[in-house]
């Protein structure tokens, strides 16, 4: 009997604001890598884009009234679907654009609790290269994602357009394939404790044998602290 391919769905946010665009190119090669990373083992990946300026009218629609429409209710449902969510975004006077906070407000925050979620910027320069960590990943974390360690955070210079000497010493693609390793290890794991038999409470009450020996006795307290009272205990008294 053969057993089926894992299967893990990605779905990436673009939101840049011009077609084509580097936040588009950044999300193409985030994704590309994240599923090679995830087929090494034979896994089977499904990714889905998706270009958040043509839902900008519906978003805005959906912070007025609360209600999402037709359109962007899909959208919502591709995210709570997914195993993992690429989210990139240019980034405007040191912050993410409009668009890319705009969407984030208009959809319920619940959807993001334990989603894994890698993040990605782009810029003209390497200045803006903080706004991942000063503006970006703070809000992932108040939406209690499971946020990639590693963000990627790429200007005009990673693309070629080095005229400035601005490129970053670790090449863009390094960089995305480390982002990308690490979303296919926080997903292996994800399976891999999905698929781990329940602990048996009875085990840890077992008798010791002579292949288990009994679990050393916790050391004695000084006597200078006898009387001492354990904090569980003491908040279990309020």
């Amino acid at each position: 009997m053969t057993t089926a391919p894992t299967t893990y769905r990605i779905l990436a946010l673009s939101a840049g604001l011009s077609t084509p665009s580097s936040t588009r190119m950044l999300a193409d090669q985030l994704t590309r890598e994240s599923a090679a990373a995830l087929g090494r083992d034979g896994a089977e990946v499904e990714v889905t884009t998706i270009e958040l300026r043509e839902h900008a009218h519906e978003i805005t629609d959906a912070l007025l009234t609360r209600f999402p429409g037709e359109r962007l209710s899909l959208v919502i449902e591709q995210i709570r679907a997914a195993d993992a969510v690429i989210a990139v975004t240019p980034v405007f006077n040191v912050g993410p654009s409009g668009l890319f906070k705009m969407f984030f407000d208009a959809v319920d925050l619940e959807i993001w609790k334990g989603k894994p979620l890698l993040l990605g910027a782009t810029a003209g320069t390497a200045r803006h290269s903080l706004a991942i960590d000063y503006a970006i990943r703070p809000m992932a974390g108040y939406l209690k994602a499971d946020v990639v360690p590693t963000a990627v955070f790429a200007a005009s210079a990673d693309f070629g357009a080095d005229t400035e000497g601005q490129a970053d010493e670790l090449p863009l693609g390094a960089r995305v394939r480390r982002a990308a390793g690490e979303l296919a290890a926080m997903l292996r794991a994800r399976r891999g404790e999905a698929a781990q038999p329940a602990l048996d409470p009875a085990a840890d009450a077992a008798p010791a044998t002579a292949d288990a020996p009994a679990a050393p006795a916790a050391p004695a307290l000084d006597p200078e602290f006898s009387d001492f009272v354990p904090m569980g205990t003491v908040l279990g008294r309020r």
